[in-house]
């Protein structure tokens, strides 16, 4: 009998995404350019049940009509590269499925291309990493709608599930899949960054220990804030170096990107979205990169304070008072924690609006509901929060102003205090500013952008409108000299 389904690229996720489809009794076939990566598979168990091809031609040959191939290759022009060796030898109705981090334009671009040609072309946004691919990952799917109705049983049968459910969907046509899994990228910045401020004013704020800082992820793991990325947090502080010091205090304080964060920003400035939490996480791997700048402001910090209180001592005024919050660490958690939660909320608030803002322009329909229970299991950002927001989402397509999720509001002063805690320890905490800035944002009934705007036209004769009264206006604001 010829294969079901066709896994091209046998790297890390390709390989794992192959044996998860082989254990739920697919046939599979497989195929890889690079030789060491097809040796290096048939190491593995499921192996023996597949058909690992030495060509692109036995791969094709392998495969019963119509051919439905899943490219887990790197995102780019290798996309591209395959694509016009493939299509000349595939036949209107087969499938063609790009499971990378494509950007969503060149998705977009590719699935018009096999469409002319009377190809079926998916990108299908993948997520969960390695450990998600083999057992589970979340998965995000656009393009051909024909082309995901032909492949609906394998993608659903490898995907996740949760509640019974796959998380798996549809999302629209075109790049939809990848531009939601751009988003989901996004938001992943935004909580990554959450976690690592929360951990910076546990360490340096509150001069707490590994062991201490673990307990307290650890506390988490069953409260609202409960999550996979809260789960690697207390797994990641409980890891020991050869010395038997905590490894995360001897990591590089630099952090890099592939690209789907800095899209994320991209399109929220394009699209007239306010994303400021997902943006402060970007910029602020941006900002890590620059460590001989960071260790020279530190060393001139450290000497002005030194000065400073150098002088306050010859003045007769003694040593200044440490600025640390006076409460008890049970309380320093709980403010900490409700902080985290509040940050964690404003971040899928800020994809979502991304994603509906988007979905409207293109017209692709993604259906918000789904959203949530696609990322309910698999992918990264799973967490119980994802409940309340599916449930919000089916009430308002808004879901900062959903009854769900009123108390935020009432706990916008909370945040507040905690940040000021926080400045006065002298620590630089952007994604939870940029959270409570979110927030701020969005409860102001009048902005100073009439002021702007009054600029504007004095310089520029830009010209402004008004509340009393339509039209359009102008004003002579300065006096002829």
């Amino acid at each position: 009998m010829k294969c079901e389904i066709a896994v091209y690229g046998l790297g890390v996720m390709g390989s794992c995404l192959a044996r998860n489809l082989l254990r739920k009794g697919f046939r599979v076939a497989v195929y890889s350019v690079a030789e060491p990566e097809r040796q290096r598979f048939l190491q593995w168990e499921e192996a023996a049940q597949a058909v690992v091809c030495q060509s692109e031609e036995e791969l094709l040959e392998t495969l019963e009509t119509p051919r439905k191939i899943f490219l887990m290759i790197t995102a780019g022009n290798p996309v591209d590269q395959v694509l016009g060796q493939l299509l000349p030898r595939l036949a209107p109705g087969d499938v063609v499925l790009d499971g990378g981090n494509s950007y969503y334009q060149d998705t977009q671009r590719r699935e018009e291309q096999c469409r002319d040609q009377g190809i079926r072309y998916l990108g299908v946004g993948v997520s969960g990493g390695e450990r998600g691919a083999l057992y589970g990952p979340s998965l995000m799917v656009g393009g051909s709608q024909e082309g995901y109705e032909l492949c609906r049983s394998f993608l659903a049968a490898m995907a996740a599930q949760a509640e019974g459910k796959p998380c798996c969907a549809y999302m629209g046509p075109g790049g939809a899949g990848h531009y939601v899994k751009m988003v989901h990228n996004g938001i992943e910045y935004g909580i990554l960054e959450l976690l690592a401020e929360a951990y910076q004013w546990m360490s340096q704020g509150l001069g707490w220990d590994a062991e201490r800082i673990r307990q307290v992820f650890a506390s988490w793991e069953n409260t609202e804030l409960s999550s996979y990325l809260v789960e690697i947090s207390r797994k990641v502080m409980g890891k020991r170096a050869e010395d038997g010091s905590p490894l995360v205090e001897k990591i590089l304080d630099v952090a890099g990107q592939k690209g789907t964060g800095k899209w994320t920003v991209q399109e929220g400035v394009e699209r007239g979205v306010y994303i400021p939490t997902l943006y402060e996480a970007v910029s602020a791997r941006n900002v890590s990169g620059q460590r001989e700048r960071r260790l020279q402001g530190a060393k001139r910090r450290a000497a002005a304070c030194q000065e400073a209180e150098s002088r306050r001592r010859a003045a007769g005024q003694g040593e200044t008072a440490k600025s640390r919050d006076p409460r008890t660490q049970g309380q320093e958690e709980a403010s900490l924690r409700q902080a985290l939660y509040l940050g964690m909320i404003t971040c899928f608030s800020q994809g979502l609006d991304l994603i509906r803002k988007a979905s409207e322009e293109m017209g692709w329909e993604i259906p918000a509901g789904e959203l949530a229970q696609v990322w309910k299991n698999g992918c990264i950002i799973r967490c119980a929060l994802l409940n309340r927001i599916q449930k919000a989402a089916e009430e308002e397509a808004d879901i900062l102003f959903s009854r769900e999720f009123e108390e935020i509001w009432k706990q916008r002063d909370s945040l507040a205090d905690f940040l000021g805690t926080v400045e006065q320890a002298g620590l630089s905490l952007p994604g939870f500013a940029a959270s409570l800035h979110y927030l701020d944002a969005f409860s102001q009934e009048r902005m100073p952008v009439s002021f702007i705007q009054a600029l504007r036209d004095c310089f520029g004769a830009h010209t402004y409108r008004r509340v009393d009264r339509p039209g359009t206006f102008h004003t002579q604001w300065e006096e002829e000299e």
